[in-house]
């Protein structure tokens, strides 16, 4: 006898026909008997993934929220205060006082003593010139003086014993008193006659003299030989110029401006000076009125104590106040903005202590929330540093100096304690 082992649905044991009958209906629930393809594999997968992320959306709906702390700025006030505006310029450096050296006699020079760039002493020699004929002629005047005045002088003596003599005959009766008038008269004339020869004799010394000294030609003045013009051997005619000598002490600039910065400048203002990382003091000391015929241009001098390390001729900075207003209300440059061509500032009023933030927003401890606001305001002198406040804001108001991109009306910010 046989037996066959059979499974029905339910798992139990059956016939082979029994088996085949449950692997169709199975397949019929299943796609229809259908195979599983990648693309529905991938389609299942989306479809759990989509499942998953709705369900933690569900369940952790109350996620944390985020926090921002608010923008930080430091406040300020405007305060009183002078606001100047610098201009710089271009200057060339001259010798203070200049002497042109010239020799009072014509002649031959034979001796040169000095070159362009040496220091002299007042009274040193600059050159000799040979002007003996000059000399000569004066020597020959003065020895002429010297015989008249000692021929009156002889004469003087003669007249005096002559007028002793008759003064005491005088007094004895032998002589009659229109004779010795008569001898007083010649030694009034005698003594005249000398005195006017004494006269001529100091004249014509004193040419001697002048010629001697002429024949050598001294500095007038302490400074620097800036330019010679002589040579050995070479005519120098009396009145020109042999050399140009500077003085010491203080040199000078010479600069130009315009119309619209002459009246700037006035005998005294003051001038920084400015070479190779060096400053110098100087002030003004002439203020042409007049403009260069050339150039339309103001020229202006202004005195400085001499410097070694600036040679004369070469050029310099200059700086120097061009306006000034002085006790005006000021604020930093910094906290000024424009916007459609008006000018702002940012100003700040602290909320309530009790008022409560955004959302989200927190500040740092010690600081504290303020608003913003954007207050137009007209403006004056303006610097690098400092502008001038005409209108629109005064020393109580509260300014924001620090630049944040969240500046505008009614932004909130956190303001850092006031210094």
């Amino acid at each position: 006898m046989k037996f066959r082992k059979e499974t029905n649905i339910n798992g139990t044991e059956g016939s082979e026909s029994g088996d085949s009958e449950a692997k169709s209906a199975m397949l019929s629930k299943f796609g229809n008997g259908k195979k599983l393809t990648p693309f529905r594999i991938a389609i299942t997968v989306l479809l759990v993934i989509i499942v998953l992320l709705a369900a933690k959306r569900i369940l952790f709906s109350k996620e944390k929220i985020e926090v921002d702390p608010l923008s930080t700025v430091s406040v300020g006030h405007a305060e009183k205060g002078d606001v100047s505006v610098d201009t710089s310029l271009i200057g060339t450096v001259m010798p203070g006082d200049v002497y042109y050296v010239m020799p009072k006699a014509s002649g031959e020079i034979t001796e040169i003593f000095v070159s362009v760039g040496d220091t002299v002493n007042e009274g040193d020699p600059i050159c000799t010139i040979d002007n003996s004929k000059a000399v000569d002629a004066a020597k020959i005047q003065l020895d002429q003086a010297n015989v008249q005045l000692q021929t009156t002088s002889d004469a003087v003596s003669l007249a005096k014993t002559n007028l002793d003599r008759m003064s005491a005959l005088l007094q004895t009766g032998d002589i009659s008193r229109q004779s010795y008038e008569q001898t007083k008269n010649g030694y009034d004339q005698a003594t005249a006659a000398y005195d006017a020869a004494k006269l001529q004799k100091e004249g014509a010394e004193l040419q001697y003299n002048t010629q001697v000294e002429f024949s050598t030609v001294t500095a007038p003045v302490t400074g620097t030989v800036e330019s010679a013009n002589m040579s050995i051997n070479g005519l120098a005619a009396a009145g020109s110029q042999v050399c140009v000598i500077s003085s010491e002490g203080e040199n000078k600039i010479q600069f130009n401006v315009t119309d619209r910065l002459l009246a700037s400048f006035k005998p005294g203002t003051p001038v920084t000076v400015k070479k190779q990382g060096s400053e110098y003091a100087a002030n003004v000391t002439s203020v042409s009125t007049l403009p260069s015929a050339g150039t339309g241009l103001y020229q202006i001098e202004a005195a400085f104590s001499k410097h070694n390390d600036i040679p004369n001729g070469s050029s310099v900075k200059l700086e120097f106040v061009a306006e000034e207003h002085k006790g005006v209300l000021a604020v930093d440059t910094n906290a000024i903005a424009y916007d459609g061509g008006k000018t702002y500032v940012y100003t700040l009023s602290y909320n309530d202590e009790d008022a409560e933030l955004a959302e989200g927003s927190t500040i740092a401890e010690g600081n504290r929330a303020g608003t913003v606001h954007k207050t137009e305001v007209e403006t004056g002198l303006s610097n690098s540093e400092l502008t001038e406040i005409v209108s629109g804001i005064d020393t109580d108001s509260l300014i924001i100096m620090t630049w944040t991109s969240q500046l505008y009306e009614g932004a909130q910010v956190q303001v850092l304690p006031e210094a």
